[in-house]
């Protein structure tokens, strides 16, 4: 039986497969979106030690996938680093050039790295600082199994580390380019690695079992870009007459899983077949599949069990979300914008917004359950937004904010993750002494009471035997005196019976 050594790698490379779908909103020929597009920095680590984490070098399909799935118009650009970095993919605008280019450097990620230079593939990666365009929503991802090792020197790598801490993490956190970082493996220095997602307002993740790793880059990645898509219902999701195309992924743990797409009206598609408006494309751990001008209708997608799915759809009325921070600190107020689109344009017409029902489902931490009815609660926007108050959430953690659109006969979903920041509490500080419960003090009372006694009767003891010896003494010398006539006595003198001497 694998072992969960032998089953990280894989996971790795379905998780970030699921990561560059999820970022990407669409397929290849995706319509990009009307707000921020997205701008994605990746950042992929090269290093020896990725032999054991990464022995199957899965990290090439996953780029490859990456590239298929970004939209027209986004931007993107991939760096790899061991000692120094390279950049494989040009940062710049998706079009058919960029992709030609980016999946011919598919083969150059390799293993060949010495080190792990972190520091320099950030300062790579953000090299246009001070050129940022409002038009993109600019995120960094970054994937490594080890630490910051730039020197043979433990002393200089530390030094590193906390000067990206100190300096270039709290720049990039200030201009609002989060930095999500994901460590692969044991090895990588967690505590660095959530450090610097913390400061950037990104998030930072590390796989621990199976189920984790891809619920990581799932939620990491909807962060970045997060796209409307239609709900699966066991394998059936309803394709409404606005859809232009649609894109499924599915994830399976069975490289030789069986999958068969099914139309409304009963024709089937497999991964192997070639037909028009179909596009497939397959790897080990998952499939996707876009068709364009689809069927009306509910479609079938029969796959294993315990494979996942989600359907993402291109089409001319759009639910459009303005995305939260990543993360917000515990108690924050926020506010949700939700819009309707039809062909760009924002619905404001009162007799169209009163077709849909829109609520936000939000679940958290401790089974944190929460729904808010936006059409039944906020009265019909003349702008066509509404700007729905998201309540304060006092308990850290993840929390999910799920927006759902429904008609009569469509239905869309949108969902959003914000990490919660609790306070660490504060340690109180009190000039009085602590309480000592009462009956903890019966016990040392008493044998100090003891202790005590013993000493006073001890003393008293001592004091009788000495006034008897003194009396005694006194006694011997009064009776000498007496018995001899030639010892004149001494006037003035006496001796008492408690052996005092008096004038």
């Amino acid at each position: 039986m694998p072992t969960l050594s032998t089953r990280i790698p894989v996971l790795l490379a379905a998780g970030l497969l699921l990561l560059a779908s999820l970022l990407a909103a669409t397929r290849v020929y995706a319509q990009a979106p009307l707000g921020q597009q997205p701008d994605l920095r990746l950042l992929i680590d090269i290093s020896g030690s990725m032999k054991q984490s990464d022995p199957d070098n899965l990290r090439g399909p996953a780029l490859e996938l990456i590239v298929r799935l970004l939209p027209e118009g986004a931007r993107a650009g991939v760096w790899i680093f061991g000692e120094t970095v390279e950049q494989i993919v040009p940062h710049g605008t998706v079009n058919a050039a960029w992709r030609e280019q980016a999946l011919e450097a598919v083969a150059l990620i390799d293993n060949s790295g010495q080190r792990t230079n972190i520091p320099a593939a950030l300062a790579a990666a953000t090299y246009d600082l001070g050129s940022l365009s409002s038009a993109y929503r600019t995120s960094v991802v970054l994937l490594t199994d080890g630490k910051v090792d730039l020197s043979p020197s433990p002393m200089a790598n530390a030094a590193a580390a906390r000067d990206l801490l100190a300096s270039t993490a709290p720049d990039l956190g200030a201009i609002g380019i989060p930095v999500h970082t994901i460590a692969l493996s044991d090895e990588a220095d967690w505590t660095f690695l959530r450090a610097l997602a913390d400061t950037t307002a990104g998030i930072a993740e590390k796989a621990e079992t199976a189920g984790d790793l891809t619920g990581i880059f799932v939620q990491s990645l909807e962060m970045v870009a997060p796209s409307a898509r239609v709900p699966v219902v066991g394998n059936i999701f309803l394709i409404d007459d606005s859809v232009d195309e649609f894109t499924a992924l599915v994830f399976y743990d069975e490289p030789a899983a069986e999958l068969t797409l099914m139309s409304p009206s009963g024709v089937e598609y497999h991964p192997d077949d070639t037909r028009e408006g179909v596009e497939w494309f397959r790897s080990r751990q998952f499939a996707l599949v876009t068709v364009d001008a689809p069927e009306r209708g509910a479609w079938t997608l029969a796959a294993p069990n315990g494979a996942r799915s989600r359907v993402s759809v291109i089409s001319d009325l759009q639910l459009e979300v303005d995305p939260l921070p990543n993360s917000l600190p515990a108690g924050r107020v926020t506010e949700l914008g939700i819009r309707l689109r039809d062909s760009g344009e924002v619905i404001k017409s009162q007799e169209l917004m009163q077709l849909f029902a829109i609520t936000v489902l939000i679940t958290g931490p401790d089974d944190f359950r929460e729904t808010i009815d936006v059409t039944g609660s906020y009265p019909l926007p003349v702008t066509g937004e509404y700007r729905v108050t998201i309540p304060a959430f006092e308990r850290g953690g993840r929390y999910q904010l799920l927006v759902e659109m429904k008609g009569e006969t469509l239905q869309r979903e949108l969902p959003l993750y914000v990490e919660v920041i609790a306070p660490a509490a504060a340690p109180s500080i009190s000039t009085r002494p602590p309480e000592i419960p009462e009956e903890d003090l019966r016990g040392p009372a008493l044998s100090l009471a003891g202790i005590l006694l013993v000493a006073i009767l001890a003393g008293a003891l001592v004091y009788w035997r000495r006034r008897r010896r003194k009396l005694a003494i006194w006694q011997r010398r009064f009776e000498q005196a007496q018995g001899t006539a030639a010892d004149p006595a001494v006037r003035g003198m006496r001796a008492d019976a408690d052996g005092d001497k008096s004038p």
